[in-house]
């Protein structure tokens, strides 16, 4: 059987040791063997990958000689926000673990960290403890990105014992993740690119012009309470493959339905209306958008995970908030008109217009009251499009089993031509949390040999103790499937085949194929 064997870039230093390796430029080749006869085998390739590393050895701690004192916290600058932020958002919220720092003894039990904090050092945002407290640290964070910017170098992580500091400079904003959870590091730096856009959907790319005039600007003061919606995302990041292949997950529905959906939702069409959105849980029911603006999956994970974590949203009232989406313009608000129409049931109506609330809650209405007509929906005479959509969220996820493919325990499939994605629910054997935390860590790994930069495989084939993986990348789609220990390559090559046909007869079902538009 063959394989892929990795040979360690070098021999990590004792976890307690002093020396600290920065990690710059990073090499790899591979060789390629024979070749089998299948179309998915005809692309596998037994591979030995060697990777080749030129470290820059650092054996003093650096630390920061000075603190920046504390200014005073300044009003919103109202040529910058258009217009006061969201209740939700300014409100004070109490958070999990705010009381540690640094010197807490459980502060450095937390298996990954993640901290945003400006160029000159000032604190924006910490996962766990509260920020100001962190100062200090956050301090020798700054002045370990300096010290490789007078090298003219940018620094992307240092790895230290078991754990990996990866960084992130976007515009006058430093992001940080410290972590021992063995992710790759490409994957953290996507991260840190989330959160960094999670800041700019609440202030947009001004927040670049603010430190521009003064550096030690405390942002916090224009935040507020938005830490939740970071944490929030921090959270999702974890363990949703929305993140991991930068795609859309939709709700399983019959393809009448969702046809019928766009048409309710295309009938409500407003001069000032840019996208209609309807979502349930985190998932896409449909999506409206003009012909010539497409909403990329980035921005769609802001405003669903923004739905999500603000609580005030989910009281059937009808809420009006500015929110950027960077991918579509980062220098300026949309703005959502958001409402829960039923339960988990989220519509949001986006606008360029400012004063069109009124105008928008009409829409809502003419919505509402179309997915409402009974025999609409496909259940029976006496159902409705909302009844197809409440009876599909109750169990959005379908079973493997569904599929009657021997040996398969899980897989995720991934259009590159719709963006979206579609995986089974977990069952046996990864019922349990910590067994689903170890599977999306192998995911993440697997998904890195068939996307690096200067190494990626087309097929990767990889057997252990516990499961089979086969990745495998194509020019239309992505598929990653998990098989028994003991599975075969020839079963695992025609359960992938297998996996194929059946999401191609099921794929108007799980997938918008045909995106509806203005």
């Amino acid at each position: 059987m063959s394989g892929l064997v990795d040979l360690p870039a070098d021999d990590l230093q004792d976890p307690f040791g002093e020396e600290v390796h920065i990690k710059r430029k990073s090499n790899a080749t591979f060789i390629d063997s024979d070749t089998d006869d299948s179309n998915l085998a005809r692309d596998l390739k037994d591979s030995l990958v060697l990777d080749e590393n030129k470290d820059l050895n650092v054996s003093s701690v650096i630390e920061s000689d000075t603190a920046a004192e504390e200014e005073d916290r300044r009003k919103r600058n109202s040529s910058f926000v258009e217009q006061p932020l969201p209740p939700e958002i300014e409100e004070t919220f109490g958070r999990k673990y705010s009381h540690e720092d640094s010197s807490h003894p459980n502060w450095v039990k937390h298996k990954k960290h993640v901290f945003a904090l400006s160029l000159a050092g000032k604190p924006i945002y910490s996962r766990y403890g509260d920020e100001q407290n962190l100062a200090p640290f956050m301090g020798a964070l700054t002045a370990m990105v300096s010290f490789v910017q007078v090298m003219d170098d940018n620094l992307r992580y240092v790895v230290a014992g078991a754990h990996r500091f990866a960084f992130l400079v976007r515009g006058s904003i430093i992001l940080v993740s410290v972590s021992r959870t063995d992710e790759p590091t490409a994957q953290i730096t996507s991260q840190l690119n989330y959160i960094y856009s999670q800041i700019i959907s609440i202030l947009t790319a001004g927040v670049n012009q603010i430190f521009s005039r003064k550096p030690n600007f405390d942002l916090r003061s224009l935040l507020g309470g938005a830490d939740r919606f970071i944490d929030s995302l921090n959270t999702l990041m974890d363990h949703d493959f929305s993140f991991l292949l930068n795609s859309i997950h939709c709700l399983k529905l019959p393809p009448q339905t969702r046809a019928s959906i766009a048409q309710v939702l295309q009938q409500a069409q407003h001069t000032d209306l840019l996208y209609s959105i309807m979502i349930a849980g985190h998932q896409l029911i449909n999506l409206v958008r003009p012909k010539k603006y497409v909403l990329q999956p980035a921005d769609l994970h802001l405003v669903i995970n923004f739905v999500h974590a603000s609580t005030a949203l989910r009281n059937g009232n009808e809420n009006w908030t500015p929110l950027c989406l960077p991918k579509f313009n980062d220098t300026g608000f949309l703005h959502a008109y958001v409402c829960f129409i039923a339960p988990d049931v989220c519509l949001l109506l986006l606008s360029t217009k400012q004063e069109c609330f009124f105008e928008l809650s009409s829409c809502k209405g003419m919505i509402t009251q179309g997915l409402n007509v009974k025999g609409a929906g496909s259940l029976g005479p006496n159902f409705s499009l909302m009844d197809d959509i409440l009876k599909a969220y109750e169990n959005p996820d379908y079973s493997v089993s569904e599929l009657g493919v021997p040996g398969l325990l899980h897989f995720v499939y991934r259009s590159k031509g719709t963006l979206q994605y579609t995986c089974p629910r977990f069952e046996t054997p990864y019922n349990t949390s910590k067994e689903q935390k170890r599977l999306y860590r192998m995911y993440q790994r697997v998904h890195r040999r068939t996307h690096g930069l200067k190494l990626a495989h087309k097929v990767y084939y990889q057997v252990s103790q516990l499961e089979t993986f086969l990745g495998w990348v194509t020019a239309g789609f992505e598929l990653f499937a998990v098989f028994g220990p003991l599975d075969t390559k020839s079963m695992c090559i025609k359960g992938c085949n297998d996996i194929l046909k059946w999401i191609k007869n099921e794929e108007n079902s799980i997938m918008i194929i045909n995106s509806p538009v203005w």
